[in-house]
């Protein structure tokens, strides 16, 4: 049985790692953005309140969002554990979420911020279905960082539905250096926090997820 949280900025593969290590440890990965978007599908009393937020482009209070995981946490696929993706992604949410669970472990993924600038830059997302791609080929030997682009048969075309793929604003050099230094600001403490409790495990990627996954696995496997 075991508890993960996922930690990294902006393209360091939170959301690859969580989705392809859960299924590895039979657990589930709990994305808190999916979940807030299910549970206001669902219609639920809570997903109505969070609805309420989401619509005029608000965050969703810290309380709402604990009280939906743990509405999650309890049910019978978490009986093994989860990977949380997302959360918490400050020292009060981090708080907030030892009084309804005890985590075993937090992973840091790590990457240097010119790596993900790059990284993040050659992103393609399909218009049509949301496919994603990445146009940049990354090689780094003084650092030992590889990373094979990820390309469509056909240039600008998603492989999956034939949309027309594009680079989102966010994804531009100048605003993922914006993301960047928001998220150090915030999650420094949570780090630190973490750290302190002598559960965080930092993990430096510099491959393609297929080389990274079996890695990450060993290190939660060896506790």
């Amino acid at each position: 049985m075991v508890k993960i949280i996922f930690l990294g900025p902006p393209g360091s593969g939170k959301g690859t790692y969580s989705s392809r290590i859960g299924p590895e440890l039979v657990i589930p990965h709990i994305s808190t953005g999916d979940l807030l978007r299910n549970e206001v599908k669902g219609d639920s009393e809570l997903g109505k309140k969070a609805a309420e937020y989401m619509n005029k482009g608000n965050l969703v209070p810290d309380d709402l969002v604990i009280e939906i995981l743990k509405k999650r946490v309890e049910k019978p696929d978490c009986e093994r554990g989860f990977i949380l993706d997302g959360f918490p992604r400050t020292l009060n949410q981090a708080k907030a979420l030892d009084k309804i669970t005890n985590i075993d472990m937090v992973i840091n993924l790590y990457l240097p911020d010119d790596i993900l600038i790059t990284k993040l830059s050659g992103r393609r997302v399909c218009r049509n279905c949301g496919d994603n791609y990445n146009v940049t080929d990354i090689k780094d030997d003084e650092r030992g960082i590889y990373m094979a682009p990820l390309l469509p048969k056909k240039e600008g075309v998603c492989d999956k539905c034939g949309g027309e793929l594009y680079q989102r604003d966010d994804d531009k050099p100048e605003v993922i250096k914006e993301r960047l230094e928001v998220y150090y600001q915030k999650t420094k403490s949570l780090i630190d926090y973490y750290t302190e409790k002598g559960i965080l495990k930092q993990f430096n990627v510099n491959a393609v997820p297929d080389i990274m996954v079996p890695k990450i696995l060993k290190l939660i496997r060896s506790g």
